[in-house]
């Protein structure tokens, strides 16, 4: 397997495992508890809202592996992966490299599944006044 191959697999995995481990930090505990109970459906808040996530997040590991194949063309073709540069690139790239047409698709759709998420979250928050 090569190295950039490995990257495509392992980043995704860690921001997701990062992602999901900011559940159980102690301050977002009281946040949790105030959203859902102490113990919704019998079981720990943590515990519930963390296999939530797993559940809710796991369709995103696909889109962000198809970001880091975009990623990578970006940096072959020397402009960079920083800021909003890498965005631009993102949206430019189906027009330079049609190979990575379906991977433009597949972030776009990631991004409007995240924005989806985003919007019911807070949406479920400001209702109950969190």
């Amino acid at each position: 397997m090569t190295r950039e191959r490995r990257a495509l697999l392992v980043a995704p995995l860690l921001i997701y495992s990062i992602v999901i481990g900011c559940t159980f930090a102690p301050d977002v505990h009281a946040t949790l508890a105030k959203a859902f109970g102490e113990s919704p459906f019998g079981y720990p808040v943590t515990m519930v809202v963390a296999m939530a996530e797993v559940v809710l997040l796991l369709p995103l590991l696909w889109p962000m592996q198809h970001f880091g194949l975009i990623a990578m063309q970006s940096l072959k073709d020397g402009n960079g992966v920083g800021g909003i540069r890498i965005l631009i690139y993102a949206f430019q790239v189906g027009g330079r490299h049609p190979h990575l047409r379906r991977s433009q698709y597949i972030c776009l759709s990631g991004l409007v599944y995240f924005v989806a998420i985003c919007g019911v979250w807070i949406s479920y928050a400001s209702a109950h006044n969190l």
